[in-house]
């Protein structure tokens, strides 16, 4: 079984296909490394939070259905702050299109249950622009001891 790691490793890999992002990372944005660019775009994926939503009456045979989200920070730098927000904004449909109701990780996350839930515009510090992104999805976990414990 797949682990909620794999996803946000195969939602780096769409995301860097869309060719919009200059940087794609899973543990912060290029400065929290010290780098920095004057025109960057870039897309910072960070787990959030898991919840059981069903399954306790199944006993452990059962399946269970859990609820993830996690946050994608994207982060659009430009001179220009009307170009900057514009950039940032079309950041978000390019994570909507390469995320909404698709397979990411093939039997693991329920496509119908997957989707970007919602986006919140961080104050403007420029050059830069950032938003947080919510992809909220749910996966099914056969069984009650079927966790991969592997490496």
């Amino acid at each position: 079984m797949a682990r909620e790691r794999d996803l946000r490793n195969a939602i780096r890999q769409s995301l860097v296909q869309t060719g919009a992002f200059s940087d794609v990372r899973l543990n912060g944005l290029p400065e929290d490394y010290g780098e920095g660019a004057s025109n960057l775009t870039a897309a910072a994926i960070l787990p959030g939070s898991t919840r059981l939503v069903s399954g306790w009456d199944s006993g452990p045979g059962g399946g269970r259905v859990f609820l993830c989200q996690l946050l994608i920070t994207v982060l659009a730098r430009h001179a220009d702050p009307q170009l900057c927000d514009e950039l940032a904004e079309q950041l978000v449909e390019y994570i909507r299109d390469a995320l909404d109701g698709q397979p990411i990780v093939p039997a693991f996350n329920e496509p119908q249950r997957t989707m970007i839930t919602g986006w919140q515009w961080l104050p403007r510090k420029a050059p830069e622009r950032r938003i947080a992104v919510t992809l909220t999805y749910h996966y099914i976990q056969d069984g009650w001891n079927t966790a991969d414990t592997t490496p």
